[in-house]
C-alpha cells in the first residue's frame, strides 16, 4: 500500500464521504490496512467528523442501516464485492482491531 491519494475540494463537496468510502474500502480489501492508512485533516473538528463517519458507517453497513446504503453501494461498485462479502470483511476487520 504505497499509493498516495490526495483529495482537494471546497467545503460541502463530499470530501468526508469520499474519504470514509476509501478508508472502509481499504479495510474491506485488507482488514489490517488500518495500520498503514494516514488520513490528514486540518482541524480537530474535521478529524472527529471523519472518525465518527467511518465508525458509524462501518456499523451501519454491518447491520444493514438504510443510512449507510450510499456507502455500501459505492463500495460494492468499486470493489466488485457482494454485500455478503463486504459484511464478512467487516467482521474480520472488527476481529483484527479488537486484538490491538
Amino acid at each position: 500500500m504505497s499509493e498516495l491519494l490526495v483529495y482537494k475540494a471546497s467545503a460541502g463537496s463530499g470530501k468526508t464521504f469520499t474519504l470514509a468510502v476509501e478508508y472502509i474500502k481499504l479495510l474491506i480489501l485488507n482488514p489490517r490496512a488500518y495500520r498503514q492508512i494516514l488520513a490528514v485533516t486540518f482541524t480537530n473538528k474535521a478529524t472527529a467528523e471523519m472518525k465518527e463517519r467511518i465508525l458509524s458507517q462501518l456499523y451501519g453497513i454491518q447491520i444493514g442501516d438504510k443510512d449507510s446504503e450510499a456507502y455500501l453501494n459505492r463500495i460494492k461498485e468499486e470493489t466488485k464485492k457482494t454485500e455478503q462479502e463486504i459484511r464478512e470483511s467487516e467482521y474480520r476487520t472488527e476481529q483484527c482491531g479488537s486484538t490491538q
